[in-house]
């Protein structure tokens, strides 16, 4: 280990070892990682993710910890956070952006621009990456609607490549990059359109309202939990079953919004597990409508 420190030091790229995943989730849950590293820029992220692969070692890359559950073991090996890999550039109504931009900069950046498109995005907690992986949507938006391509960095090959934003690339919830885990989302080109920046502003603004009156923000948490079941709404599904305020160690079903687990204090990943099935049991046999997970377990 102490080899490999010193080959990471001579990357010039800011990184700590032992670190404790939690402080990188927001749902403060999670172990240590043998080492993490913050790349400030695409140059360096690719720089980082070519060197772990020449070191093989194991390699987990992250965003904003927004919609993941760490391991209470933490990670043997090294997490590369992309959070400060956040360039921004707008030529017309094409938006060409990093992987670490968090959603909230891109939508405003937008806005300031005119460009119409993003406005579900605003409140989102994650990065452009983690939107593109999990193909994340709120208000009747997603990133399928606007993202035309991204690059990617096959950590099996050392070769890059491009995804397009078609039907092979999304589907709800999904994406191409989740049936391929070897590919790390470097940036993204999207596509908006011309629009009135006091409208979007409104948009934005009524969207960021109603996030604050029906979501939990105030206690950690990883977001939605479950995927809507066709037909249904998850949280209505959990609280018409009486699940409101359960409770499984430091994890709890909303007392807000029955579709979010929030860290009351001192929850572990096996308590937010735990309560997961706990749910999914009861909806089952309660409703017939089985619940897929929304957030991921590492």
């Amino acid at each position: 280990m102490e080899q490999l420190m010193k080959k990471i030091y001579t990357l010039g790229v800011e990184w700590e070892q032992n670190c404790p995943l939690s402080k990188h989730s927001s749902f403060r849950i999670g172990g240590a990682a043998d080492v993490a590293l913050f790349p400030k820029s695409s140059d360096e992220l690719c720089k980082t993710l070519s060197f772990l692969r020449e070191q093989e070692i194991p390699v987990l890359v992250i965003g904003n910890g927004s919609n993941v559950v760490f391991s209470d073991a933490g990670y043997r090996g090294a997490v590369v956070f992309t959070g400060k890999c956040r360039n921004i550039k707008i030529e017309n109504d094409l938006v060409f952006a990093d992987a670490g931009v968090l959603l909230s900069a891109l939508s405003s950046a937008a806005r300031d621009e005119s460009l119409s498109g993003l406005e579900f995005a605003f409140g989102i907690p994650g990065t452009l990456g983690g939107a593109i992986f999990m193909n994340a949507g709120a208000y009747g938006g997603s990133m399928s609607d606007v993202c035309i391509s991204s690059w990617y960095y096959d950590l099996e090959t050392g070769h890059f490549g491009e995804s397009f934003g078609d039907a092979q690339c999304f589907d709800y919830r999904k994406s191409v990059y989740q049936e391929h885990p070897e590919r790390i989302i470097l940036s993204a080109t999207l596509k908006l359109k011309k629009g009135n920046r006091k409208t979007i502003s409104e948009e934005m603004r009524a969207y960021w309202d109603k996030r604050r009156a029906t979501q939990p923000l105030d206690l950690p948490n990883a977001g939605s939990v479950f995927k809507r079941p066709e037909g249904h709404f998850a949280g209505k599904l959990i609280e018409d079953c009486g699940l409101k305020g359960l409770t499984v160690g430091g994890a709890q079903v909303s007392q807000k919004h029955a579709g979010f687990i929030v860290n009351i204090g001192g929850a572990t990943c096996e308590d937010v597990k735990r309560l997961i099935e706990k749910i999914q049991t009861t909806v089952l046999q309660q409703t017939g409508v089985k619940l897929e997970c929304e957030i991921r377990f590492l």
